[in-house]
């Protein structure tokens, strides 16, 4: 996987070299909108509360992007490994959830007590559109989406060696310390 790489130099020469995957921006994008949610909620103000529930919509829409987002790049690696998952590349969020059930069932042969019922349930309103989620979306029901699909991913990673923040691959790697070693370089 590719890493966006940011580098900012200084006016002192220092520079800083940030590299992150798609997947740790997506969080980010969620964390920063949750925030700025509850921040704007606190005021107690109509404008507060107007904008309040914008920021919760947007960290819906990360959360939810970066839920997919991980789901599909897991799927593409057990694709490589088994093929009797390649039909799954192509279906719908449920599906690949209990692709990954399934997974997991094969690398531990431990089967989980119990279900992932809420998880599913936001996933399916949430793809079916229902709008009724997007608009009437508060800090509760955000904290306990982002918890159904924390749970989830914390099975997923105990049960595999998948990883929601895969490290980049080589060639970014590459890069960075060439740039590191670039400034060493310079500044002697």
């Amino acid at each position: 996987m590719k890493a966006k790489i940011d580098v900012t130099i200084f006016h002192n020469g220092d520079m800083d070299i940030l590299h992150a995957s798609i997947y740790e921006e997506l969080w980010k994008d969620y964390c920063t909108f949750k925030k700025r949610a509850a921040m704007q909620q606190e005021k107690g103000t109509k404008k507060g509360t107007f904008l309040a529930r914008r920021y919760y919509r947007a960290a819906l829409l990360s959360l939810f992007a970066f839920f997919e987002g991980v789901l599909n790049n897991w799927i593409k690696t057990i694709i490589q490994e088994r093929q009797e998952f390649a039909g799954v590349e192509r279906q719908d969020t449920l599906k690949k959830c209990d692709a990954m059930v399934e997974y997991c069932f094969f690398c531990s042969y431990t089967k989980r007590p119990g279900t992932f019922c809420s998880l599913y349930g936001y996933i399916n309103r949430y793809e079916q559109h229902d709008l009724a989620l997007i608009e009437h979306i508060d800090g509760q029901t955000l904290g306990r989406i982002e918890t159904a699909m924390e749970e989830f991913f914390c099975y997923v990673e105990a049960m595999t060696a998948l990883r929601r923040f895969p490290k980049p691959n080589e060639s970014t790697t590459g890069l960075v310390s060439r740039l590191g070693g670039m400034v060493k370089d310079c500044r002697g």
